[in-house]
């Protein structure tokens, strides 16, 4: 398989895709932009509304805890604790065995 660039892998698997296949207890979004993301998977969550993600630009936030990160790679490595270079190949490698360009 041939290595993709973190940007061709951005462009080609869009925020609300990767967040509704990441979070799956996230509600059912209403709009695009920011919306509320479920529980947050970076601490132990128990209010729902804390946790927000943007499904245009892939960035994530929690006012509880803090965390926060500016697209898909960034969540995607931060909750899998994976180097930047891993968090491209395990992407890659869903996104291209798992058939989410279809979706």
């Amino acid at each position: 398989m041939a290595a993709l660039r973190a940007d061709t892998l951005k462009a080609a698997l869009p925020a609300a895709v990767y967040y509704a296949r990441a979070l799956p207890d996230m509600p059912p979004p209403k709009r695009a932009g920011w919306v509320d993301g479920g529980l947050c998977p970076f601490h132990a969550d128990s209010h729902r509304g804390n946790f927000r993600v943007n499904l245009e630009s892939g960035a994530y936030t929690c006012f509880a805890c803090g965390t926060k990160g500016g697209d898909i790679l960034a969540f995607h490595r931060e909750l899998h604790r994976l180097s930047f270079a891993e968090t491209i190949n395990d992407l890659a490698q869903q996104f291209l065995s798992g058939g989410w360009a279809d979706e």
